[in-house]
């Protein structure tokens, strides 16, 4: 016993001496004595705040460590029940994430950073995060939610007369608005936060705004103005030298001389711009330059510069992939080795605490390193009876969970069958749309989405839907909804869009509060009924807007912005009427097209890309039609994962 108080006593002194000669509240580059440090530290929070200060000492540096020294300290700091090294593991979890562009990991951080503030009542900690999913919502392209939330921490800001908040989060609506193609209302935003950052002589803020301004303007097409705050953009960055938002400038003035027919003071802007990129060394940014020069020498007719400066951005555009895809294969592998050594962290922990033993036993004498060695080899042998009975055990789990997992998919197989019967046939919908197509492509053996269709005297009644959730969870919300559509029509002989879904939404309520769990699953869908004789098509949506291509125009009918099911502020639905001529294409779709990753930077195809495409295939065959949004599709998804069901109908009068 004394001798066990003694070891005690030496190894809690040397831990003492060591905190003492490091400062654990501050980064480090020594990250050896951190190193030692924490593996001579017990399981308290002391722990956690050197296991934090070494996740922030590589921030920047290899984000894979900082994820795994963040995770360590959150596991730690929760098993002591030490909130505030949880909120900062979980905002070092955050923000690593965010920048590593895996934003639902960064999102989900978020989330539980914001319930931790809420058990405060920390405002200003509550409204800061509300900001932080604004501002990843605008990443995943969720501009809805993002402007929800950005509108959350505004009204803090306001009310807190923080000049700096309110004029951040004024940029971050109008970025969500302009990405929706709402300019307007993207400018009244911009125009708030120019005001802010030029009341306090903010030249970095004030350039950034105007070269937004810029570029909206360049969109719509209003070139003088356009100029205007561009160079006014490129003033004040040049007073600030601010080299990376000067590059950006230029460019923008690259594009909007392009778009004048002014080739070559275009390709004199764009120089400037890919001088100062190579200086930064943004080679990603180069690339983009290269290939807009390539375009303005094609415009000009010079098609071997075109030539030459389309390989320059092909070489760099090879290269970044290549990079980039070793990036993610490294990033990948190491991701999986910390999960996997996390299952091993208590193990790990007592070999450390052990390590420590033996060193501070060899202080107090020769014997207690016998005993220790003695302790090392009856756990060793101990271990290896373990792991051989731990094997025998994982060996009969992973059969029973093989014959589960054949079982789960034989039923989810039968599920797809039982889905499919519901829909319309193909002979069905040729019979009354002749002309027209459905491009389904479920995420998972069975959907969310679905395609519906009836007849009431002489409308045709057809709809694409996308219910909460996909795989099974959606497949189940999509039979109640599908079931409501039909109630609607068949028993309540409903046949004007708008007053079918106020009444599928009275259904689909009504059928989720049978039960006593609160269920806010529901769908949005766009809804048509096209009467055969007249050519007059109405049209109600929740959520998924209708479009129309006449010639070479895309008409867009926006949805009201709420869903079918539980919703804050129910309001009746819009029924738009309007006649279709012949030759009209109409579209109706879910969001899985738009939402999907992919592409050279891996990012959403969006909802402008989406329409560019629609209006390039205008003038071929339905079937045509078809075939290329399939292909475009699968070739902008690439090797990337599908992440949502994909449901598109065309029909052309």
């Amino acid at each position: 016993m004394i001798l066990r108080s003694l070891i005690k006593s030496i190894a809690i002194l040397l831990v003492t001496l060591m905190m003492c000669c490091f400062s654990i509240d501050g980064k480090s580059n020594n990250l050896d004595s951190l190193l030692r440090l924490e593996s001579s530290l017990s399981n308290d929070t002391n722990r956690v705040k050197v296991l934090l200060t070494i996740a922030d000492v590589y921030t920047d540096k290899d984000f894979v460590k900082t994820i795994k020294y963040s995770k360590q300290a959150l596991r730690l700091s929760r098993l002591l029940g030490f909130e505030d090294g949880v909120l900062e593991s979980l905002n070092n979890l955050s923000n690593t994430y965010d920048y590593i562009g895996q934003y639902s990991e960064s999102q989900e951080a978020n989330f539980k950073i914001l319930t931790i503030y809420e058990d405060r009542n920390d405002i200003e900690g509550m409204n800061n995060t509300y900001n932080n999913i604004g501002i990843i919502h605008y990443y995943l392209g969720n501009y809805e939610q993002a402007i929800e939330f950005t509108e959350k921490s505004l009204q803090y800001y306001i009310s807190e007369k923080d000049s700096n908040g309110i004029s951040i989060c004024y940029n971050n609506l109008a970025n969500s608005y302009s990405d929706e193609l709402d300019y307007d209302k993207a400018l009244i935003f911009y125009f708030k936060a120019l005001e802010i950052d030029e009341s306090k002589n903010d030249l970095e803020g004030v350039s950034l705004i105007k070269g937004n301004i810029g570029e909206v303007y360049i969109e719509q097409e209003k070139y003088v103005e356009a100029f205007e705050y561009l160079i006014s953009a490129l003033q004040a960055a040049e007073k600030t030298n601010d080299k990376w938002q000067q590059a950006n400038v230029f460019t923008a003035l690259g594009d909007l001389l392009s778009r004048q027919n002014k080739p070559n003071e275009a390709i004199n802007f764009l120089l400037q711009a890919l001088e100062i990129n190579e200086v930064l060394g943004a080679k990603a940014e180069m690339g983009e330059i290269y290939e807009a020069i390539s375009k303005v020498f094609e415009q000009k007719g010079d098609y071997i510069q075109s030539l030459h400066y389309i390989k320059l951005a092909n070489d760099i555009n090879d290269d970044l992939f290549t990079k980039e895809n070793s990036g993610k294969i490294a990033e990948m592998n190491a991701l999986y080795e910390i999960n996997e050594k996390e299952k091993e962290i208590l193990k790990q922990e007592a070999h450390a605490s052990l390590q420590q033993s033996q060193k501070t036993a060899l202080i107090v004498g020769s014997l207690v390193g016998f005993l220790l060695l003695f302790i090392i080899v009856g756990i060793s042998v101990k271990g290896n009876l373990d792991k051989r009975k731990t094997n025998q055990t994982l060996e009969l789990q992973k059969q029973q969970i093989e014959t589960k997992n054949r079982d789960i998919t034989d039923s989810i197989q039968y599920a797809k069958r039982i889905q499919g019967a519901i829909f319309p046939s193909d002979k069905f919908i040729k019979k009354h749309l002749q002309d027209s197509f459905v491009l389904y492509l479920p995420k998972d053996i069975v959907a969310g989405d679905f395609y519906w269709m009836d007849i009431k005297g002489d409308h045709v009644l057809f709809a694409a839907a996308d219910c909460t959730g996909h795989g099974v969870p959606g497949a189940m919300v999509s039979v109640v909804c599908h079931n409501a559509l039909n109630r609607a029509v068949r028993e309540f002989n409903l046949s004007e869009p708008a007053k079918i879904l106020d009444k599928v939404t009275e259904l689909v309520i009504e059928t989720f509060e049978q039960s006593d769990a609160n269920i806010k699953d529901g769908m949005d869908i766009a809804l048509c009924s096209l009467n055969t004789k007249t050519n007059e098509l109405e049209y109600s949506g929740a959520n998924n807007s209708l479009y129309i291509i006449r010639n070479e125009e895309l008409i867009e009918t926006k949805s009201d912005k709420q869903p079918i099911g539980k919703f804050m502020d129910i309001k009746p639905f819009t029924n738009h009427k309007q006649s279709v001529l012949k030759e009209d294409k109409i579209y109706l779709f879910t969001d899985g097209y738009a939402d999907q990753f992919g592409g050279e930077k891996g990012k959403k195809f969006k909802y402008k890309q989406f329409k560019e495409l629609l209006l390039k295939n205008r003038n071929e065959s339905m079937k045509m039609q078809l075939n290329n949004l399939t292909t475009s599709f699968n070739n902008w998804k690439g090797d990337l994962e599908q992440i949502d069901d994909v449901c598109v109908i065309g029909v052309k009068i």
